[in-house]
């Protein structure tokens, strides 16, 4: 049991940490992200990496049971709770990496990205979300179109004012010439689409395996428990057996004596 409580309380920790780094750095490269929603056709694959964020969430409650544990050995409701929360953050984790498959395939096929950003470039004209997307894009990655700044000219007359690094043209009408940054979006955005891939399976296959080791000591944690606690209730069951002998007192001799003499009255 002492065994079986430190690795507890070793895994309380790794699942702490783990499930705090992995869920918000999951959750604030979602929301840095944001304009591939709009930019790219990837945002059903960039979308179920939402359940990096719920599976590592739900580490935090599972830490603060494991260091429960340990102090109630024989509460088979705190640890059947614990055993819930692990398992059910390791199948949350492993259907955030098998849906985040998706994603990786489309980072390995550059012509797929870039057709999907030409033809979000189509509509930056008249859609506001995809013109602020692709100046939200465009300044945080100093590029500017797709393979390079022409790709605009395809669409409209001038270049739009992300590619001149500010988010709107100048007060007296400037537009965007020149501009600062020519080399395209489409090499910053799979680097960063392949960095958030590689970061977001690495801490996830180390936090499910921290959540099998949680889930397999708790559970011997449970047995062991359970049967300390039979044994106990046997050994109070199983009392030793007293017989209690009544008898009448033997007569001494005096008492034999006084008998004999005793004459019967008539």
């Amino acid at each position: 049991m002492r065994s079986s409580g430190l690795v507890l309380f070793v895994c309380a920790g790794l699942l702490l940490s783990g499930g705090a780094i992995l869920g918000g750095a999951t959750a604030f490269s979602l929301l840095r992200m944001s304009y591939y929603f709009w930019t790219t056709d990837l945002g059903a694959e960039l979308g179920a990496s939402i359940l990096f964020v719920a599976g590592a969430f739900l580490c935090l409650p599972s830490c603060w049971l494991a260091t429960l544990v340990p102090y109630h050995p024989k509460s088979i409701s705190i640890t059947a709770t614990l055993m819930l929360l692990v398992t059910t953050s390791t199948i949350l984790l492993s259907c955030g990496m098998s849906a985040i498959t998706g994603l990786s395939k489309a980072a390995r096929d550059p012509a797929t990205v870039n057709a999907s950003m030409l033809r979000a470039m189509a509509h930056e004209t008249f859609d506001p979300a995809v013109r602020s997307a692709f100046a939200a894009m465009q300044i945080e990655l100093k590029c500017c179109g797709v393979q390079s700044y022409a790709d605009w000219y395809q669409h409209r007359r001038e270049l739009p004012a992300s590619c001149c690094g500010r988010l709107l043209n100048g007060k007296n009408g400037e537009q965007c010439i020149t501009p600062q940054q020519t080399v395209g979006c489409l090499r910053p955005v799979l680097s960063e689409l392949r960095m958030f891939i590689n970061s977001g399976c690495v801490l996830a296959s180390a936090i499910i395996l921290v959540t099998v080791v949680t889930l397999f000591t708790a559970a011997y944690t449970l047995v062991s428990g359970t049967l300390e606690r039979n044994e106990s209730r046997s050994l109070k069951l199983a009392q030793p057996l007293r017989i209690a002998c009544l008898h009448s007192p033997l007569p001494t001799f005096g008492n034999q004596e006084q008998t004999t003499n005793v004459a019967p009255q008539i």
